[in-house]
């Protein structure tokens, strides 16, 4: 049986999105005129995780997007995030994050169907805020925005989790409006088993699109970011040239803030700053101003909490999920040795110090805050 989104959806989902259907808003489901041009086309959803080279595979698609469009693949430009002068850093993107978004406008589908002519044959769309913890839109209602698609995959890319919920937290902690304060200790203490449990946060995407329509990578098991979009375009039926020019193109490098960075936006972030251009300043202000060496946020014994919590879940889903070993996603090599020392006491009394002042300032000179909406988007 053909599904809703690609052969052999399970009648279970079918009926779980016809029930929603009832009561979804008219904004959940595709224009007329998206309707119209995709109902031939095939969709692939790469839906992250976070810190899984995402940024990076995203800005590979753009550079090559003329190139894929000559293979039948369109990575559209609608919807995208242009980020600007609000990115702290280089490299750094979304991807198609406005599909991702509550309220979605019509008019995204009006431009992503003129963008589907005569010589596309399929679409890859690419966002990490797919794989939002807590997202909403929920999965249910972002794939009925895409049901007008002839068949839809999802694409996930895995990372082991002691690893990357050190990367994912330092990237919380830099978000405009998430206003993290948290310790990584607490932090993990809080909301570690709901975010580090990967097959009960996307076994509900595989339900709705069907084992055969729900893909895993694994990023510990590829070797760098081009083999991990050279793997992804194969799903979406690339093949020749195009593939092999991936291994040629640059792009930014979209990395990590350093451990001792999230000291001082924690401390930034505790300010509450509204404007997002002067919160954009000040950390890049902070980043400057930070001593050399880093600070430690995963202890031995931490990560060894994490492995031991994480091992069967991980093994269950290489078994489920994966059509050949991942030895590298099952903790099956040793963690990174970092060669940093710390910074002396005086220097980080003085970077602290440093900090404040920064904030301090800035606060005297903007205008009373709002309460914060909380939406994550940095």
């Amino acid at each position: 049986m053909r599904g809703r989104f690609g052969p052999s959806f399970p009648r279970a989902a079918h009926r779980r999105l016809r029930r929603h259907g009832a009561d979804t808003p008219n904004r959940d489901q595709p224009g007329p005129a998206l309707s119209e041009r995709a109902k031939g086309t095939d969709l692939v959803l790469h839906i992250g995780l976070h810190k899984t080279a995402s940024s990076y595979l995203q800005g590979l698609l753009a550079a090559c997007r003329e190139d894929l469009r000559e293979e039948g693949l369109l990575y559209p430009a609608t919807g995208i995030v242009d980020k600007g002068p609000a990115g702290t850093r280089e490299g750094a993107g979304s991807g198609q994050a406005l599909f991702s978004r509550p309220g979605r406008p019509r008019a995204l589908d009006a431009r992503l169907a003129a963008e589907l002519t005569d010589e596309v044959s399929s679409v890859l769309i690419s966002s990490e805020e797919f794989s939002r913890p807590g997202l909403n839109p929920t999965p249910e209602r972002l794939l009925a925005r895409f049901s007008a698609f002839r068949t839809v995959q999802v694409v996930l890319v895995l990372r082991r989790q002691d690893d990357w919920v050190e990367s994912y937290y330092k990237q919380v902690v830099d978000q405009f409006r998430n206003y993290e304060t948290r310790s990584f200790d607490e932090f993990l203490r809080h909301v570690g088993q709901s975010l580090l449990d990967f097959h009960s946060r996307f076994t509900p995407w595989r339900e709705l699109v069907g084992p055969e329509n729900f893909r895993v990578l694994s990023y510990d098991d590829l070797p760098d970011g081009a083999a991990i979009g050279r793997r992804l375009l194969e799903i979406a039926g690339v093949r020749g040239p195009a593939l092999d020019k991936l291994a040629t193109v640059s792009v930014p490098r979209y990395d990590s803030v350093r451990a001792i960075d999230t000291l001082g936006l924690r401390i930034l972030n505790s300010y509450r700053l509204e404007d997002r251009d002067t919160r954009t300043r000040l950390a890049r202000s902070i980043y400057d101003i930070a001593p050399s060496g880093d600070i430690e946020l995963m202890s031995a014994d931490l990560r060894e909490e994490i492995q031991a919590m994480c091992r069967p879940i991980n093994e269950r889903i290489e078994a489920e999920w994966f059509t050949e070993p991942v030895p590298g996603f099952r903790f099956g090599s040793p963690p990174r040795e970092s060669a940093t020392t710390p910074p002396s006491g005086p220097e980080m009394v003085t970077y602290v110090d440093r900090v404040i002042s920064l904030c301090e300032d800035a606060r005297r000179t903007l205008p009373p805050m709002a309460e914060p909406r909380g939406d994550g988007d940095g």
